[in-house]
């Protein structure tokens, strides 16, 4: 019981990028389908479950702080060049990018998991989780009536994108 309540918070933990990416994309009223966020939330499962096997393969051959730190150096540059270009959220490659940064720092989670010999069932519970967080991130950043975030709008992205990778970067 222990053992799942750990995958159940590993996963809550997985998922903290894709309600703040769903954020964003709420923010600014972008309407996402829900066929793409259930195909990052699909690979985010998948590649949790390749990470495990890997991490079990290869045991404590690969410094996972060095993924999580280049997870958190392309966030980083994402939010810079956000700052001095707006990213254009609302095209279908814009979500292959998201979905592969969003899962940068899960190779890094599943590798772990997978050295500790945790159950493989962490990635279809993870999928399950990113999904349940986008959605509800998306509905949060469509809610957002303050006037002072609406002015703000167009800097908020790159904030998250920077405090994300800052947040990967120093924890």
């Amino acid at each position: 019981m222990l053992a799942l309540i750990f995958l159940l918070l590993l996963s809550m933990l997985v998922s903290i990028d894709a309600f703040a990416i769903g954020f964003l994309f709420g923010l600014k009223k972008i309407r996402i389908p829900l066929i793409f966020v259930a195909m990052i939330a699909l690979f985010s499962a998948f590649v949790i479950f390749f990470s495990m096997g890997i991490g079990r393969i290869i045991g404590d051959l690969v410094p996972t702080a060095s993924i999580q730190t280049g997870a958190g150096v392309l966030m980083i540059a994402i939010g810079i060049f956000n700052l001095f270009f707006d990213l254009p959220l609302y095209r279908r490659s814009y979500f292959v990018m998201v979905a592969l940064l969003m899962n940068v720092d899960s190779v890094g989670y599943g590798i772990q998991a997978g050295l500790s010999e945790r159950s493989f069932w962490f990635a279809p519970m993870a999928g399950v989780i990113i999904f349940i967080a986008f959605i509800i991130g998306v509905i949060q950043g469509h809610e957002i009536r303050s006037r002072f975030i609406i002015k703000y709008m167009t800097f908020i992205p790159s904030i998250l994108f920077l405090l994300l990778g800052l947040s990967k970067l120093l924890f």
